[in-house]
């Protein structure tokens, strides 16, 4: 009788984001530090007169919600030396949800109204209290690392995660200029660089609008990606030191990885200043272009979960 053919186990790669919020100096403890967390965890949930913290999702009238989070209470290491660490368990969910709908096994459809919440519980996140030299000039912050998920998307897990950051722990992410990017490359090429450029401009295209007599507003996005592939960092630096039109596009991001280390930098258009004249009316400042320069940098690391284990995983 011939034997029957073992089923191969598919692996699944699990992401997993490392972001750091701001240093702080100061004297600290792990204890206060994990105390304050909770405070504001527990705050947010038991409080129902603070605001939900939301935000629209890629500017749709889809709204992702935080209902709630749970925090849970580990220790990495033995005692007397463990580090404390607190695991969050976000409750999130999205509302305002038009043209969709369920349909089950037996044919039943439930149409999605704009007060329907589809409800996610299972997004995991982890704090670390990182502590860096001795009192009282001590330096401490938050590692904080995201549990991805072979069921969700990469970008909505992060997303939801830097909502509560932000938005519930009022935690600000460590703060890298620009310039200081490219000083940590280590190689003399980059193996995929992406620059992305944005903008939104008025439609002309619409002088012969049908409806015009009810029309109040008409843009037009624009979204205009490049990829280079094994480019010279020497390239890289002068693709980032290049003037965009402002006109045309008001947002420019940059996008790149080396190793685990995932680079962003992104240049925004915010306006332009008039000229200034002295008392005898000489230009003393031309006009200059405002613009905003921000840079994130986040570490990902990865492990691999076979099908049967995602299959049966459950996690308090």
């Amino acid at each position: 009788m011939a034997k029957k053919k073992e089923r191969i186990k598919k692996p699944y790669t699990v992401k997993v984001p490392v972001y750091a919020t701001e240093v702080k100096e100061g004297s600290f403890t792990y204890e206060e530090v994990i105390v304050r967390l909770k405070k504001e965890l527990d705050n947010y949930n038991e409080n129902t007169s603070i605001g939900r913290v939301a935000f629209n999702k890629n500017n749709k009238t889809q709204r992702k919600v935080i209902q709630k989070v749970d925090y849970f209470e580990y220790a990495y290491g033995e005692d007397p030396n463990a580090v404390p660490l607190l695991l969050l368990k976000t409750t999130s969910f999205n509302t305002n949800i038009h043209d969709a709908y369920t349909e089950d096994p037996d044919g039943t459809i439930r149409v999605l109204s704009d007060v329907t919440k589809l409800v996610s519980e299972h997004n995991y996140m982890l704090f670390y209290p990182n502590f860096v030299g001795y009192e009282p000039k001590q330096k401490a912050n938050w590692l904080i690392f995201i549990c991805g998920d072979t069921n969700k998307n990469d970008t909505d897990i992060v997303n939801t995660a830097k909502l509560v950051i932000s938005g519930v722990l009022r935690l600000s992410f460590v703060c890298i200029k620009p310039k200081d990017i490219l000083n940590k490359i280590q190689k003399a090429s980059i193996p995929i660089f992406q620059i992305r450029y944005i903008g939104v401009e008025k439609d002309i295209s619409d002088a012969n609008e049908k409806y015009s007599s009810y029309l109040v507003d008409s843009k037009i996005k624009k979204d205009k990606k490049k990829t280079y592939k094994d480019i010279p960092l020497s390239s890289v630096d002068e693709l980032l030191k290049e003037e965009f039109d402002h006109e045309e596009y008001q947002v420019r991001e940059a996008e790149f990885i080396q190793g685990k280390n995932k680079f962003k930098l992104i240049k925004k258009f915010r306006g332009i200043t008039e000229d200034e004249y002295d008392e005898f009316d000489v230009l003393k400042k031309e006009a200059q272009m405002l613009f905003e320069e921000t840079a994130e940098l986040s570490f990902t690391d990865t492990f691999e979960l076979l099908e049967t284990e995602e299959k049966e995983k459950k996690i308090a």
